[in-house]
């Protein structure tokens, strides 16, 4: 059976369960499964688990002092002196601060039991070697941890309760992020349990492969390229801007030559000019000063932040995984970058299902953190954004030739060519008749309209719904 232990119970806060103490009341309560477990005595005379505010009182133990059989006392330091006597005294003040009850007011009777300490096995045992001691606390090298006393009496070093999942030590120890440790973070394996939901991502992107526009791509320079509807050819349903923030020049010394922008520069980009109504923008901004700089570049597109999609950055096979990363300007390291999502004008999630589909995504994104020197982003950005808006119109600022993709036109002034006509990527978005179907602003799609993805049946029953207001 269990015993008890001795526990101080301030204002009588423990009121059944443990044997009277010498003055009358109940300092005690059964032991069972306590989330930190108390000193518990073998029937060889050896000990589990011991605690760090709990010391074994020698005095107590019928023994003469010694590791005996059948009691023992567990005690919480006090202002009572030291009563630890001699094994306080032979372990070198390895037991810890003073003791605080007298020897005699309660004994503990227990047996043995399998300790719920990670990496301990039963009986005291570590990892299942069934080897049976006690920890002393403030063991281990440089005081942490514990001292583990084996039942030969030699001292080693046990792990602490939740050193085993101490990610963020880990982190400091050897680089690697607590992120490299999530499970099921790739799209084709985030669904594996929820199968109506993967056929649902299934048929949305060979949806939008099969109504993809062939990749438009135009080398320019954004500070000089006049950004407007009749530049282009179009207004665009949905864009996606990835400025060289100078923030990435400041946290990487390869982008250190990099041709940064500042947030000023950025927000004179006349991106409401080729923006439809409604429309979303999605807007890399980085970890730092780019999230309120960003929201100013929304507001003055004529877009609302609506969304805060968050990228969180693993380092399992980067090359520099253990280096960190000063910064002057932040005070923890950052690993994660954010992308805002801006709305232009009205949707609603219940009626306007030919223009968004909502819910099938989240805002978080975990992937591995491109090599030093590179601002490439994740390609899952791009699988949010089109299984979310039903525009086919889709625009990317600041891209790369790793940005080319069916179904978007990019801009960007480190592209190798050029193959943009805005007449020929207007005529994409006609009507069957032969008449434009672009609204260049002025009224809303209608459901079966050519810039639109469009829908199938299964897909319609599939996809997440809100209900009807």
């Amino acid at each position: 059976m269990l015993g008890h232990y001795a526990r101080d119970c301030p204002k009588k806060r423990c009121t059944s369960g443990g044997p009277p103490s010498t003055s009358g009341g109940r300092v005690g309560r059964p032991m069972g499964m306590d989330p930190a477990p108390p000193l518990l005595g073998g029937m060889d005379g050896s000990f589990d688990v011991l605690t760090p505010d709990l010391h074994p009182n020698p005095a107590a133990l019928g023994m003469g002092g010694t590791f005996g059989v059948g009691g023992m006392l567990a005690r919480r330091s006090g202002p009572m002196g030291d009563l630890a006597g001699p094994v306080q005294g032979a372990l070198g003040g390895a037991m810890g601060p003073p003791l605080g009850r007298p020897p005699g007011s309660l004994g503990l009777e227990g047996m043995p039991q399998r300790s719920p300490f990670p990496g301990m096995g039963g009986l005291g045992g570590r990892g299942g070697g069934g080897q049976r001691g006690h920890a002393l606390p403030g063991g281990g090298p440089g005081g942490g941890g514990h001292t583990w006393i084996s039942r030969g009496g030699s001292l080693a070093t046990g792990p602490v309760r939740g050193e085993a999942n101490d990610y963020s030590q880990h982190f400091v120890d050897t680089g690697l992020r607590p992120q490299n440790n999530l499970r099921d973070v790739h799209i084709s394996d985030r669904f594996e349990e929820y199968p109506k939901m993967r056929e649902l991502v299934i048929r949305k992107d060979q949806l939008v492969a099969q109504r993809a526009t062939p990749p438009f791509y135009l080398k320019a320079d954004l500070r000089t390229l006049k950004l407007s509807a009749e530049t282009l050819g179009t207004r665009f349903d949905v864009a996606l801007v990835d400025p060289p923030w100078e923030e990435y020049a400041r946290r990487a010394p390869g982008l250190a030559q990099m041709d940064t922008w500042g947030w000023a520069e950025i927000q004179a980009l006349e991106l409401e000019n080729v923006m439809d109504t409604p429309s979303f923008i999605f807007l890399w901004c980085g970890s730092a000063e780019g999230l309120d700089a960003g929201r100013h570049c929304l507001r003055k597109w004529g877009f609302r932040r609506c969304e805060d999609i968050c990228w969180i950055k693993t380092n399992v096979s980067a090359e520099r995984k253990g280096a960190l990363r000063p910064d002057a300007h932040s005070v923890l390291q950052h690993t994660k970058e954010h992308c805002l999502m801006g709305i232009r004008g009205t949707v609603r999630r219940a009626h306007d299902g030919h223009i968004i589909h909502s819910n099938v995504d989240t805002d978080v994104i975990v992937s591995e953190e491109p090599p030093a020197g590179s601002t490439r982003k994740p390609e899952e950005i791009y699988g949010i954004i089109e299984r979310f808006s039903q525009g086919r119109r889709r625009l990317e600022l600041f891209g790369e030739d790793h940005n080319i993709r069916p179904g978007w036109f990019t801009i960007g002034r480190d592209l190798s060519g050029s193959n943009f006509s805005p007449q020929v990527y207007a005529s994409l978005f006609v009507k069957p008749d032969g008449m434009p179907g672009i609204s260049n602003g002025s009224a809303r799609p209608m459901p079966g309209a050519p810039t639109l993805l469009g829908t199938t049946p299964e897909i319609e029953e599939l996809r997440p719904r809100s209900p009807p207001k």
